[in-house]
């Protein structure tokens, strides 16, 4: 079993083979491509509910803060619009995953994503301290949910693992889509707000409020921030 999950579960280390064609492919491909797939959709699921939440909560703020004082309003949106911006900073928090190009085909955009993934995945990392000890705990409760995924896959018929393959695949083009969106959005953010810096209070009152309004109304965060998700 253990040696089961290293053959499809190892990074980059050493070629692995991913399909965008599940229908032509067989079942140790199929296999450790739906693996990868269940692997990446958790962490972009991951990173992607967070920057969500952040952006939900910074609006719930900024509707609550109307009825404010513009001083103490001042302050908030400050807070607010910062607690985002962190996440941008604070760079373990979130992923970066390639963009789709125009001439790729959904499918082989997502191989691409799971590819660059486990490249950063492979790559050393330097940690320390609590953050040690954490991501040792972590990396122990991955390692159980990797083996029950693995044997979750192999008990799984050939057929049944195409049409897995087939709606990871759409499932996670979506996603990623989604992301990049927010991701847009907070790269934006962060600029706008480095820039409102160099103002005095009253001008940067009106700038703060500009940027939150702006995200509030961007297609990319209107479409989701009331979606009840199905992942």
């Amino acid at each position: 079993m253990f040696n089961a999950i290293l053959s499809i579960g190892k990074d980059s280390s050493a070629p692995t083979k991913l399909t965008a064609r599940p229908d032509e492919s067989g079942r140790e491909e199929l296999i450790n491509t739906v693996y990868k797939q269940h692997r990446t959709k958790s962490r972009i699921l991951d990173a992607y509910r967070r920057l969500k939440n952040a952006l939900k909560v910074m609006q719930d703020d900024y509707m609550t803060s109307k009825d404010e004082g513009i001083f103490t309003r001042y302050s908030k949106l400050q807070s607010m619009v910062h607690e985002v911006v962190l996440l941008e900073k604070q760079y373990w928090q979130l992923l970066e995953i390639p963009n789709h190009e125009i001439p790729e085909a959904p499918n082989d955009y997502v191989v691409k994503v799971i590819t660059a993934l486990d490249q950063k995945n492979s790559g050393p990392t330097k940690s320390s301290g609590i953050a040690s000890l954490l991501g040792a705990t972590i990396g122990n409760v991955d390692k159980t949910k990797d083996m029950a995924l693995s044997d979750a896959l192999r008990n799984r018929s050939t057929e049944e693992l195409r049409k897995d393959c087939d709606r990871l695949h759409s499932e996670l083009y979506k996603l990623s889509k989604k992301y990049l969106g927010l991701r847009r959005i907070l790269k934006n953010l962060v600029q706008d707000y480095q820039h409102s810096r160099y103002f005095p209070m009253v001008p940067r009152y009106q700038l703060l409020k500009a940027m939150i309004k702006q995200i509030l109304r961007a297609p990319e965060f209107s479409e989701i921030c009331h979606e009840v998700e199905d992942y």
